[in-house]
């Protein structure tokens, strides 16, 4: 997921990341926004901002099944713990009631 240093991408939310992320598939995002929030770079996938960093780490993906695999499943763990409807059940009924209480 390359983008562009601007004011723009600063405010886009990782979900094209986030949904490769919950299919297990290992991702590299620009440390733009959000992105840098979701990504432990290494643990549950890359973050490349220079060109040389970007070649660096989709190397290393296409030279180790075992790490595609690793930072895959990573990965969707991140987003089931974090980002999912179950993680954030919780949050949703609270403010669901918060709403109804109102009237």
């Amino acid at each position: 997921m390359p983008l562009p240093h601007d004011e723009w991408t600063k405010g886009k939310c990782g979900l094209k990341g986030l949904t490769f992320m919950s299919l297990s598939i290992p991702v590299v995002m620009s440390p733009i926004g959000v992105n840098s929030e979701i990504i432990t770079d290494g643990k549950n996938g890359f973050l490349a901002d220079t060109q040389e960093e970007w070649i660096d780490k989709l190397s290393l993906l296409i030279e180790s099944s075992e790490l595609r695999s690793e930072i895959g499943n990573q990965g969707r763990n991140t987003v089931i713990q974090k980002y999912s409807v179950i993680s954030q059940k919780e949050k949703y009924l609270k403010e669901f009631n918060n709403i109804l209480n109102l009237k």
